[in-house]
């Protein structure tokens, strides 16, 4: 049930009040189209729009606020799924070759929005690309870090690492990339256009 305002009308009814009202005013609807795509490129004014709607602080599932990088632009990109892609155990002198991989399936496709997991120091070589990245320790970090170290070992804690990544970008899907994943790039594939 709606809340009475002391004047006896509800939220409701003043919401559709203040609504139609705007709708008589010449140019309130370029106006709010302006204001609306201002917000939508001010990450405070996203991140606190977010928190106040977004009731699935849990699940998968919700709105987040990720661009698709530099490889990708326009309207709608908020409605391209997020991708978690890990490239934990890569090489260190494979990783550019994997992210000018993603960014080529990013462009064929222009089907989703990578976030990457590393477990070394690639941040600034996927900066270039714009996308967000995450780090885990790699299994010999951990192996070397007794107060980091717990009974249930790296791989539990990776498993856990990655779990909280998705949940925290509300992530279609977490994929291992690299060479030995071929399923990786047909998944990616598959969130662009149909093809003939």
């Amino acid at each position: 049930m709606a809340q009475q305002k002391g004047n006896g009308m509800s939220a409701e009814r003043l919401a559709l009040a203040v609504v139609r009202r705007a709708r008589r005013v010449p140019q309130a609807e370029a106006t709010a189209m302006r204001v609306a795509t201002a917000l939508r490129g001010n990450q405070l004014a996203r991140t606190a729009v977010s928190r106040a709607f977004d009731m699935d602080l849990e699940g998968i599932g919700g709105t987040v606020f990720i661009d698709g990088g530099t490889l990708l632009a326009g309207q709608g990109l908020d409605n391209v799924p997020v991708v978690i892609l890990s490239l934990v155990g890569t090489p260190a002198d494979l990783v550019p070759e994997r992210l000018e991989e993603i960014g080529q399936e990013q462009l064929l496709t222009a089907g989703f929005r990578p976030v990457l997991v590393v477990d070394g120091d690639h941040f600034g070589a996927v900066r270039r690309y714009g996308w967000p990245v995450e780090l885990v320790l790699s299994r010999e970090q951990w192996e070397a870090q007794e107060h980091v170290r717990d009974d249930a070992g790296w791989d539990a804690y990776q498993v856990r690492r990655l779990q909280e990544i998705r949940r925290n970008y509300r992530a279609a899907a977490l994929l291992e990339f690299g060479p030995e994943h071929t399923w990786t790039l047909t998944y990616l594939r598959s969130l662009g256009p149909a093809t003939h």
